[in-house]
């Protein structure tokens, strides 16, 4: 009988071993399955994690940092960065990230990111920046900064050169191989600067008029559609026109459609180019509106203005492409 009892209790002892032991191997799978903790937002490799806002940001990172450390973007695939409001999550991201790269210029302008970007000191406005050392001259409508400054990749490379002195300067150790990066990612995007300008110059100077869904493309319009006397002479803006101001959180009233319906009678425009994420109503009311007096059509496919597509830079020759065969032009092969 004794024998018996000190067996059960020996039973006991180790099914409560085993049990404390089961959940011990479970806490420590789902750190590992998760990768990045609160404390320090790491991988499993004990990586620092940079964070990026969009992925127009996330995809330079990417590659000026390679396989050295951790990368997460917050505002992922078609959601909409003007209007970005955090999610469940998000904060622990933020506030353990080693580096949060932002675009700056009011972009994510929303009340819960800002309280928990302004005044971060992990936090790097890239557009603000940028205007600082004088890398270019930001555009404005109704005294408010267009922050599309992706659309430019003359200006967008400057931010990858931005995003490197950032990172070099919290990761020293890794200096030589971040520059490295830099400099090649630089290099290609001036290659694929040059190919848009050439494409687009081969639309027609009469065609050359960009009906888009919001007003995300004026910096690509300044830098791809205008002649260089329209460029100086401030000119170029009359190159395009969209229904939607700066962010597409805005009503759009009678007096914006006509304005467009009127551009277009003016310049007999032929093609409206919807977005991939806006509601096309506003543009279909404006061909519906144009049937009779003006044949104009909707372009076979959307352009990316807020978000991409597969990634930055495919996205970038997609609209480039998109444009330049809608509006008259041809297409040449990229070597990039």
């Amino acid at each position: 009988w004794i024998l018996k009892n000190a067996s059960r209790e020996m039973d006991a002892k180790m099914g409560y071993i085993f049990k404390v032991m089961r959940w011990i191997f479970c806490f420590v799978a789902c750190g590992i399955t998760f990768g990045c903790t609160n404390s320090g937002f790491q991988n499993a490799n004990s990586r620092p994690c940079i964070l990026s806002m969009n992925r127009m940001i996330h995809d330079c990172v990417e590659r000026v940092v390679g396989n050295r450390l951790a990368t997460a973007v917050l505002i992922k695939g078609s959601l909409d960065p003007h209007a970005y409001e955090m999610v469940k999550g998000d904060k622990d991201k933020i506030a353990g990230s080693a580096v949060i790269f932002c675009n700056g210029l009011g972009l994510e302008h929303t009340l819960s990111l800002r309280k928990h970007l302004e005044n971060n000191p992990n936090s790097v406005k890239l557009g603000e920046r940028l205007i600082a050392r004088g890398a270019f001259v930001p555009l404005e409508e109704d005294g408010i900064c267009d922050p599309h400054i992706w659309m430019d990749l003359s200006i967008w490379k400057e931010a990858v050169i931005e995003i490197t002195e950032v990172l070099i300067e919290k990761f020293p150790e890794w200096s030589a191989e971040f520059k490295a990066n830099s400099e090649e990612l630089v290099c290609e995007m001036s290659i694929l600067d040059s190919w848009a300008k050439q494409c687009l110059s081969t639309i027609p100077e009469n065609l050359r008029y960009l009906v888009s869904g919001h007003n995300a493309f004026s910096y690509f319009t300044r830098r791809y559609l205008a002649t260089p006397e329209e460029v100086a002479s401030g000119a170029w803006r009359s190159r395009c026109i969209s229904p939607e101001g700066l962010s597409p959180e805005a009503q759009i009233s009678v007096r914006d459609i006509m304005a467009v319906v009127d551009y277009i009678n003016e310049h007999d425009v032929s093609v409206v180019f919807p977005e991939d994420t806006l509601n096309q109503d506003a543009l279909k009311k404006i061909v519906s509106s144009l049937k009779k007096s003006h044949l104009v059509r909707l372009a076979q496919k959307p352009l990316y203005s807020d978000n991409v597509d597969d990634n930055y830079f495919s996205t970038f020759k997609h609209n480039v492409c998109l444009i330049t065969e809608e509006l008259g032009g041809v297409a040449l092969e990229c070597q990039r």
